[in-house]
């Protein structure tokens, strides 16, 4: 039978969309025939040209043993496997059957076109790229990423790299998507990568400073076989797509593995992945680089100090609550105590310091005794979530011991009310609470490229209105409010994204102190507990917001993004 590149390369067809029509118009003729062969020798039709062959099973059989036999393993339950032949008379693939079955048990068996073999076949060469992927980890060296990304500048040369492998690419073509997909997160300090299935393709996203970026569409047969690689990769179940899980991998490197911790959901389209990178070094950050201003940093560092008590960090899911926990840790580990941390999941690991998961079985309740009864100095929940955990938290913190943990609140006033609503006594929220903190997380403009401007009427408006507030209560940080101001708009270079570089912290706190007893026994608002507090001369976050406008290091939009002001 005369295949069809015999046929393009006979006429020396130029146009290569041409050639794959001529392609495609003989599979088609060709799963046709297979059809009726399949109904021939009373075996199921199938057609494996979308589907991703699972390792598992294309491991059982080695790649020159399936080509010469004409077979395809592309699923394996237990002991049951599943193969795919072209010719039910081939001899070796007869042969191979019987040794299947005296030696694993009966397989199913299925008959495909080549095409769909070919597809399979392909696999091969995809486990071979990487053979660490069943051990949950990948290695990306660093010699590797800087070859790959010698001659990317900007998001839009890795846009171009990644479409020119979709388009060109043949043999390796998902581990390479995989690796450059993973290696890219990394080289642009993305904290997520997104896929999201739709309707006709399916997106990849990255997170950059807390914004999703488009990165690339892939169409959804690539997807799928990426989909199967990524969950053998996670240790997932490549089988299961009407179910959530969730499991994370190791990216190997010279210079520190990362964790990716994954998320998988299905969808209308398909199943969509989040996969978070956590960078062990994020957690050594030091409280200095966090954009903590003075006021609220000394109160931070005189709360570490006491021996015992509760510091609360407050703020929407993604506003940097662990890394300040994380940054507090740090300051305060020492040979001479102990730290025990209780965390869902550990997204950090710290030398020096007790870490432990909490599951289905194992909560934070139960963690938090067990970590009592482990002498600790330091305690650190990863968060409060019902009356229980509170209760014994703020036992631990009256008992002897140093509580950091998070509560989701808008604010550092909301944590009394939130307390109060999980049960709390009254009498013991004021012993146990030092300090309270609420932040949020707001991009930082790129100081290449910013553009001065004056506050237009509405801006002008905002700032001097806060500015006003702080004269009023006489906070040591005042600025004498005026008709206009300079502050800074996001421009756009090489060196950033969209204007902006990095992101920086937005505080406010404050200190709870015994004169606060009369107000939380009257069950207080947060507005109530901000005026009491305001005297203390710590930010708000809408203060704390002005004074980085003005000082030119984020924009009126971005803050009005992360902050009603």
């Amino acid at each position: 039978m005369i295949q069809p590149h015999d046929v393009a390369k006979k006429m020396h067809f130029v146009d290569e969309d041409i050639r794959d029509n001529l392609h495609l118009l003989y599979d088609d003729s060709e799963e046709r025939t297979v059809r009726l062969l399949a109904d021939k020798y009373n075996l199921p039709y199938v057609d494996l040209r979308g589907v991703a062959g699972e390792p598992d099973a294309l491991k059982m059989i080695p790649e020159n043993m399936a080509m010469e036999a004409m077979v395809g393993p592309f699923r394996i339950n237990g002991k049951t496997m599943h193969i795919a032949i072209r010719d039910p008379e081939n001899s070796k693939m007869r042969n191979l059957i019987e040794h299947i079955n005296s030696t694993l048990g009966e397989p199913i068996i299925y008959i495909a076109s080549m095409a769909s073999l070919r597809h399979i076949w392909g696999r091969y060469a995809d486990i071979a790229m990487n053979n660490t992927v069943d051990q949950g980890s990948i290695n990306l060296s660093k010699a590797h990423s800087d070859e790959l990304f010698a001659d990317v500048k900007s998001l839009t040369d890795f846009q171009n790299k990644i479409e020119n492998i979709l388009q060109n690419e043949r043999a390796n073509k998902v581990s390479k998507i995989i690796e450059l997909m993973i290696d890219g997160a990394i080289f642009f300090g993305a904290s997520d990568i997104h896929t999201e299935p739709e309707s006709s393709s399916v997106r990849i996203r990255y997170r950059l400073d807390g914004i999703l970026n488009d990165v690339f569409y892939t169409d959804e047969d690539t997807y799928k076989l990426i989909q199967s690689r990524l969950k053998l990769l996670s240790g997932l179940k490549i089988s299961t797509h009407n179910k959530a899980q969730d499991g994370r991998f190791t990216v190997e490197r010279e210079v520190g593995n990362i964790e990716v911790r994954v998320s998988v959901i299905p969808g209308a389209y398909g199943e969509s992945f989040v996969m978070r990178l956590l960078d062990p070094s994020n957690a050594n950050v030091s409280l200095d680089s966090l954009g903590i201003n003075i006021y609220v940093k000394e109160a931070i560092e005189r709360a570490m100090t006491k021996p015992n008590g509760m510091i609360l960090t407050t703020g929407p899911t993604g506003s940097g609550k662990s890394t300040t926990l994380y940054s507090i840790l740090s300051k305060i580990y020492s040979k001479e105590i102990k730290i025990i941390t209780i965390e869902d999941p550990v997204e950090y690991h710290i030398q020096g310091i007790s870490q432990t998961n909490v599951n289905k079985e194992y909560g934070f309740v139960e963690g938090l005794r067990a970590a009592l009864r482990q002498d600790p100095d330091v305690i650190m929940i990863g968060e409060i979530r019902d009356a229980e955990t509170a209760a014994v938290a703020i036992n631990a913190a009256q008992t002897g011991h140093l509580v950091l943990s998070t509560l989701h609140t808008n604010n550092a006033f909301g944590v009394i009310p939130r307390l109060l609503d999980l049960g709390a006594n009254p009498k013991t929220i004021v012993n146990a609470i030092t300090l309270s903190i609420a932040q949020r997380l707001c991009r930082k403009l790129c100081p290449n490229c910013k553009v001065p401007v004056q506050s237009n009427d509405k801006e002008t408006k905002s700032i001097t209105n806060i500015l006003g507030e702080m004269n009023i209560k006489k906070k040591p940080y005042a600025v004498a409010p005026s008709e206009s101001y300079t502050i800074y708009q996001a421009g756009g270079c090489d060196k950033c994204h969209d204007g902006y570089n990095g992101r920086i912290g937005i505080y406010e706190a404050f200190i709870m102190t015994p004169e606060l007893n009369t107000i939380i026994n009257n069950n207080p608002s947060e507005y109530e507990i901000k005026e009491a507090v305001a005297s203390q001369g710590l930010t708000t976050l809408e203060d704390d917001a002005i004074l980085k406008l003005l000082n030119g290091e984020t924009s009126y939009d971005e803050l009005l993004r992360v902050i009603d002001l």
